[in-house]
């Protein structure tokens, strides 16, 4: 009984915390900052550990935390998607360690769904409030530069979410993988992910340095396709584009390929097109 009320407690908290969000954002005049600001306070409330709970918010370039504010290695963070682009983040810190769930994690599952809805509805509220902004641009005479200046940046930049999502994955992969294991000497990001103009059917193209091309090279290849099938299946429920064959297109290279300056590995060093080092 006491571990059924402990878990209704918890939700209570959670939905205590999204209600404080909504009533805040009710106010049509608020600021960003202003919002921002007293979000500092509204979020930790839905925390099991509320006490040792900190939050930043970076929005912009700009971050938002309280005076006191402490930055540990235990984190959780969701990104603010506004207009299909990655405009800021949300982090919450625990400023004290307490212990591993089955996750590996100081924070349960149910955190990581709760901070996600937050960052969501934030974004939706950011992004109803940019539209606003450009709808009454858009129906006032553009009399100077300034005006037309103001109007692109309230439009906003082409969509950033879908590259900035796969160069994080492509950074989670390299630093998973097993180096020594499937003799792996360095790993390499090239394409549109590394260019930074990657749409939501593109794949992340990634290079890999081998010891030797046949030293563990099925081994490698089947540990590869696990994370390109499970990333693929995540694009599409993200973005509903499927890429049947996987998300990962992997390029293998060894020393000779190097030496010789052959097909991809004559990225490495390029002055014009040169693949991003992302582990050796």
């Amino acid at each position: 009984m006491s571990n059924i009320l402990e878990i209704l407690n918890e939700r209570a908290k959670e939905l205590r915390c999204l209600d404080a969000m909504e009533e805040l954002l009710k106010d049509k005049y608020a600021t960003p900052g202003l919002i921002f600001t007293q979000l500092l306070d509204i979020i930790p409330g839905g925390w099991q550990h509320s006490t040792i709970c900190e939050v930043r918010i970076i929005y912009q370039n700009m971050e938002y935390k309280r005076s006191d504010f402490e930055e540990t290695e235990w984190m959780q963070f969701a990104d603010l998607i506004i207009d299909n682009n990655i405009s800021g983040k949300i982090q919450v810190y625990y400023t004290q360690f307490i212990k591993n769930h089955h996750n590996e994690s100081q924070f349960i599952p149910e955190e990581q769904k709760l901070l996600n809805a937050i960052a969501n509805r934030l974004g939706k509220y950011l992004f109803y409030q940019k539209l606003e902004k450009t709808i009454k641009l858009l129906n006032s005479p553009l009399e100077n530069d300034k005006d037309k200046s103001n109007l692109n940046m309230i439009l906003g930049p082409n969509s950033d979410e879908h590259w900035k999502w796969r160069y994080e994955m492509a950074e989670k992969v390299a630093k998973k993988i097993d180096l020594k294991r499937f003799g792996v000497k360095a790993i390499y990001l090239i394409g549109s992910t590394k260019n930074a103009d990657a749409g939501p059917a593109s794949d992340i193209d990634l290079m890999l340095h081998l010891e030797s091309q046949e030293m563990k090279k099925s081994e490698l290849i089947a540990w590869m396709e696990g994370w390109s099938l499970c990333l693929a299946e995540i694009n599409f429920i993200k973005t509903g584009y499927m890429v049947n064959e996987g998300l990962i297109d992997l390029h293998l290279i060894t020393d000779q390929d190097i030496e010789q300056n052959d097909s991809f590995a004559s990225m490495i060093g390029s002055v014009n097109n040169s693949a991003r080092l992302l582990r050796n």
